[in-house]
């Protein structure tokens, strides 16, 4: 069992420089200027999941602010670690980075047996671009409105319930199977290769619930087709003040955040790093960009690339001991 508080955000604070890779060396390419070419992104999650949006969101005020073209990717499969892999055994010219995201980078490697990526040693960290809660979220004819009744019903059919995550092996998986562990109910797991194909199941009633980010489950819950039944993160959230966070239902001291942000191989040159670090800070901090990722629910984030690569070299050891605690593996 968990033991303690459960505590999942992320803090911002750090001091090494890039998950214990000290990123040196001169410019990309052969004495011209970094970039001199268009940069592949890979999104390792399918076209329409959360991790896609936000790429697309920010690609644009991002390659205007390089000067060359960001050309996205998408490479999804075992719980973003195939993309993640594509990333890891590209050249450290910087015209091959990747979306990482706390999925990626801290839970997935922890899930399999032969994972093929060392996050502490096969990237360097480039800069966060934003974290957000999970929503629990059923479908509107499940006869539920509560994390409570949702338990009640559970148990009341064990096993009878199913519910669906964003990749097997994902930040989102193990979130649904702490909270379901912790609540002493069992309920079978459909996996699915990403949220958008997870949330198209629970919309055509396949699944019964399902844990999502905030900004592919706003225009849901407003059309009145998913029922929201809580939120991870430790308070309540501006844009669905009426809907209780999982500490208020049961559960204290629960708060999970979802974190994304771009990476590169390991040895990315420093000026390199430098160069991309200002401008994804620079796009994530535009006030239309920001207007757009606070009207979804998320955060913006803004960081130096030794504090980011703090944050997920202390999310990777942190979501390793939860994994081994409560036996988690994919199915």
């Amino acid at each position: 069992m968990i033991t303690g508080m459960i505590r999942f955000t992320v803090c911002v604070a750090g001091m090494s420089y890039a998950l214990g890779l000290q990123a040196q060396g001169p410019s990309a390419g052969s004495g011209r200027p970094y970039p001199s070419r268009p940069i592949r992104l890979i999104v390792p999650f399918p076209p329409g999941g959360s991790s896609d949006s936000v790429a697309r969101v920010v690609v644009q005020k991002f390659s205007e602010g390089l000067g060359q073209p960001v050309v996205i990717e998408n490479r999804p499969g075992v719980g973003g670690l195939l993309g993640s892999e594509a990333v890891a055994r590209a050249a450290p010219d910087g015209y091959t980075l990747l979306l990482g995201s706390i999925s990626s980078l801290a839970v997935a490697p922890h899930m399999f047996a032969n994972p093929r990526i060392d996050p502490e040693k096969d990237f360097a960290a480039i800069a966060p671009i934003l974290s957000s809660p999970l929503t629990v979220i059923a479908r509107p004819t499940l006869p539920v409105n509560s994390i409570a009744d949702l338990i009640t019903l559970a148990k009341a059919k064990p096993g009878a319930l199913n519910y669906g995550a964003a990749g097997v092996g994902t930040h989102v998986y193990l979130t649904a199977e702490l909270f379901r562990k912790l609540a002493g109910f069992d309920a079978v797991h459909v996996p699915f290769q990403g949220g958008a194909p997870a949330m198209a199941a629970l919309l055509a009633g396949s699944i019964d619930y399902k844990l999502d980010v905030v900004n592919t489950t706003l225009a849901q819950a407003r059309a009145g087709k998913v029922k929201v039944l809580a939120v991870t993160s430790a308070k309540r959230i501006a844009l669905m003040p009426e809907v209780p966070t999982l500490a208020e239902s049961g559960f204290p001291g629960f708060d999970t955040t979802a974190w994304m942000g771009v990476v590169g191989p390991a040895r990315l040159p420093a000026d390199v790093v430098s160069r991309l670090n200002s401008e994804v800070g620079k796009a994530v901090s535009s006030r239309d960009l920001n207007e757009v990722y606070v009207s979804q629910g998320a955060v913006p984030e803004v960081a130096s690339p030794g504090v980011f690569a703090e944050m997920i070299r202390r999310e990777y050891t942190y979501w390793g001991a939860v994994v081994r605690q409560i036996g988690a593996k994919p199915d």
